[in-house]
């Protein structure tokens, strides 16, 4: 992303700026006397080195006098690229201030306002945008939803999906993405309802799609997707029998792999998992379907403990040649499950694309980083960073775990410290310089970065969630921890994290009894060795030894032994 080419023009100028520097390099020039070329060759050579907020705040400073429309594109582009949203916003603002009718700017601060989970300011933005582009409202909104599929403050864009939906009532894909956005944020009852007010416009013709949109154009493709949507919305609901029953009866009337496929998805989503395995198997003799049933049967079997099964699933999987990426990286996991870490190494040095190829690096660096290879390690985590700069945030907090789990606490709070300076906006590195603090004793320093989250994010569940599950963990301030639990929870009824803390809270206050349905209910959904280390303390608390017992050991054999599990494990053991 950040390889672009400078032109001959570009290194005219970056010329003539290097005669000039030869005076004197100990100051830039007055900003007024610094031509936007200089910011903008000093923007792409950035760039080309990998330094994203140089890039962006040259760019930035380019656009602040600026009317030049390309220019202020291309500004905008490279803020959104380098993760800086905050200069987006303040390019876009500068951008609509020349055109207030630019469609392109308007859907650049929706972009913008939503990364800052700043909800109502990036609706009214794309409530321009879907009335104003030129593909038309529908598929306009087809657009976004794939947008929104992907973003990564999926809370924000369920909250932006209701506003959007709002404004146009009478729009079926409004419905539709809004129904989507809500399963995706764990709110499934809204889903249901929306799902069912979607299905009952779909009857009409949808819009003609244009070459560069996401297409629903076949009614019969997009009412089933719709219905599957109900489906599974209603299932995570907890209302499992209906949606089964017509979903098998469909399959009895119609036996196509898609709707044996379907099927098996929905059982996964009831946790039937060996009428799903069942249904799966089936699959895995048809050529066409044959890979992707092998690439579901593997992830279930692995998240289930069972990890022989996963990897004769997985190596069968290879020898198809479809998923290869998936398949390799699981195999380097369950290697490194059964502590052969030099065939690990090999596996994820084989993970070259797809979602998987950055955790196998950053699996590989840790190994590498605990055996001794701490050079070998830090080299391989810079080229991560700079050949998926996109990721860096994310790179950034794994690898800052990586030298903290390796005792170098100094080092991880530097990589992190760095990381905040150059991605600012970086919510994802707050969170992890929080965890790090508090694992290392720091709890006023972890709920003091938790608590500005919070407040710069007021309505996001993932941010009241965090801050309130840390007080309750530490016994701090449990009525406010309460509060914050109780408003994720109301935003996100079906999120296992949150369900989780619910669960805890209520435990720290006393309150048994009541916690274990919202722990049973997370542990479901996530068998999480934190939750099942919390589920299992308070079956031990009421009496139930042998059921926190098998909770433990189920959830250290369906994944890598959980130090929570562990340690709480010694110590009820030890005070009994």
């Amino acid at each position: 992303m950040f390889s672009f080419p400078i032109s001959a023009k570009a290194f005219a100028a970056l010329g003539m700026l290097a005669c000039t520097a030869c005076v004197g390099v100990a100051s830039r020039p007055d900003e007024a006397e610094v031509p936007q070329a200089f910011y903008t060759v000093t923007a792409e050579i950035a760039l080309s080195r990998h330094e994203a907020r140089v890039a962006a705040l040259e760019y930035a400073a380019a656009a602040e006098s600026s009317a030049d429309v390309a220019l202020l594109r291309r500004a905008a582009e490279v803020s959104a690229e380098c993760l800086q949203p905050t200069l987006a916003a303040g390019v876009a603002a500068r951008w609509l201030d020349v055109d207030p009718a630019a469609v392109d700017a308007h859907r650049a601060a929706g972009k913008a306002a939503l990364e800052l989970h700043k909800i109502e300011q990036s609706a009214a933005h794309y409530r321009v945008v879907l009335k104003s582009s030129p593909r038309g409202t529908d598929g306009e909104f087809a657009v976004l939803e794939t947008e929104l599929t992907g973003a990564g403050n999926l809370f924000g864009a369920r909250q932006l999906a209701d506003l959007l939906a709002g404004y146009f009532p009478e729009s079926g894909a409004a419905l539709r993405m809004q129904a989507f956005a809500a399963l995706r944020a764990d709110d499934p009852a809204a889903a249901v309802r929306t799902f069912e007010a979607a299905l009952a416009v779909a009857g009409g013709p949808p819009a003609a799609a244009t070459p560069d949109e996401p297409s629903h154009a076949d009614p019969e493709v997009a009412r089933r997707e719709l219905t599957q949507g109900l489906w599974r919305a209603r299932i995570l609901a907890g209302d499992q029998v209906e949606p089964l029953a017509q979903a098998k009866d469909l399959l009895d009337r119609v036996d196509t792999v898609e709707n044996r496929l379907d099927y098996a998805l929905l059982l996964l989503a009831a946790q039937q998992t060996s009428a799903a395995r069942a249904q799966l198997s089936m699959l895995t003799r048809d050529p066409g379907s044959g890979p992707l049933a092998l690439r579901l049967l593997g992830l279930v079997e692995y998240q289930d403990g069972r990890l022989d099964e996963a990897s004769a699933r997985f190596a069968e999987l290879v020898t198809t040649g479809k998923f290869l990426d998936d398949a390799i990286f699981y195999l380097g996991m369950i290697a490194e499950r059964h502590q052969d870490l030099e065939r690990a190494l090999r596996l994820y040095a084989e993970v070259q694309t797809g979602e998987n190829a950055v955790p196998a690096l950053l699996r590989a660096a840790a190994i590498l980083k605990a055996h001794g290879a701490a050079p070998a390690a830090d080299e391989l985590l810079d080229h991560l960073v700079a050949e998926t700069p996109q990721r860096a945030p994310e790179i950034l907090a794994a690898r800052a775990r990586i030298d903290a789990e390796a005792g170098d606490l100094p080092k991880a709070i530097a990589v992190l410290t760095q990381a905040e300076a150059e991605y600012p906006d970086s919510v994802e590195l707050r969170y992890a310089k929080a965890s790090l603090s508090e694992e290392h004793g720091q709890v006023a320093a972890a709920l003091r970065e938790l608590k500005t989250v919070a407040a710069l994010r007021p309505t996001d569940p993932a941010a009241l969630n965090a801050y309130g599950y840390t007080l309750a963990d530490n016994r701090r301030q449990l009525p406010v921890a309460r509060r914050l639990i109780e408003r994720a929870h109301a935003a996100a009824p079906k999120n296992a994290s949150i369900l989780d803390s619910l669960g805890w809270v209520l435990f720290r206050q006393g309150h048994s009894e009541e916690a274990l349905p919202y722990l049973n209910a997370a542990y479901a959904d996530d068998h999480d060795g934190d939750v099942a280390a919390h589920l299992g303390e308070v079956l031990w608390q009421l009496g139930r030894r042998s059921d926190a017992e098998r909770i433990w050991s189920d959830a250290n054999k369906a994944g890598a032994e959980n130090h929570l599990v562990n340690t709480t494990r010694v110590r009820l053991h030890a005070s009994n």
